[in-house]
């Protein structure tokens, strides 16, 4: 083993020799290239992606003015689920009813949680609060409780509401400002 890690090594000494990079030059081409496969790389399991998608940008620049005609172009010829790639995002394209309805309505859970909203999640504490909570136990949990403590404090329809109170209350405020 250590004999294997010592030729390797030597081998790269060698070739950046012959070839004239330094060590740092042929660590920095390293870093970029893989940077450059993780951030362009595509996930396995999405449907097919239109032609014409440029780096960065995705295929912002194909959707053009009127990106209803070119998704109406696209659903002809890809079908009705397919990927369009939004900037850095890939965001998948449901047509059709039958599609639709499998998707938010027999697979609901599977689509049932809020998307990522990253500036969101690095400035507060993304997830420990009902508002910003992914669907799932947590989330259900949280929701459960907060249903319950709202009830107990009065926030419920009909007799022994509050709503009541705050009829009152709006009604002496518009009188007074009326005033």
């Amino acid at each position: 083993m250590a004999g294997t890690v010592q030729w390797i090594a030597e081998s790269v000494q060698e070739i950046l020799q012959i070839s004239g990079l330094t060590l740092q030059t042929f660590l920095v081409l390293c870093a970029t290239f893989l940077l450059a496969y993780v951030v362009f790389k595509r996930p396995r399991n999405l449907p097919p992606y239109p032609a014409g998608r440029v780096p960065v940008l995705g295929h912002i620049l194909a959707l053009g003015r009127a990106p209803h005609l070119k998704l109406t172009a696209w659903r002809r010829q890809y079908g009705d689920v397919f990927t369009v790639r939004l900037g850095m995002e890939d965001v998948v394209v449901l047509n059709g009813y039958t599609a639709v309805k499998d998707a938010l309505v027999d697979r609901s859970e599977l689509f049932a949680s809020r998307a990522p909203h990253y500036l969101f999640d690095v400035m507060s504490d993304f997830g420990k609060d009902i508002v910003g909570a992914r669907w799932g136990p947590g989330f259900r949990q949280r929701k459960k409780f907060i249903t319950a403590a709202l009830r107990n404090l009065g926030m419920k329809v009909g007799t022994g509401s509050i709503e009541e109170n705050i009829r009152e209350e709006a009604s002496c405020l518009r009188n007074r400002l009326l005033m």
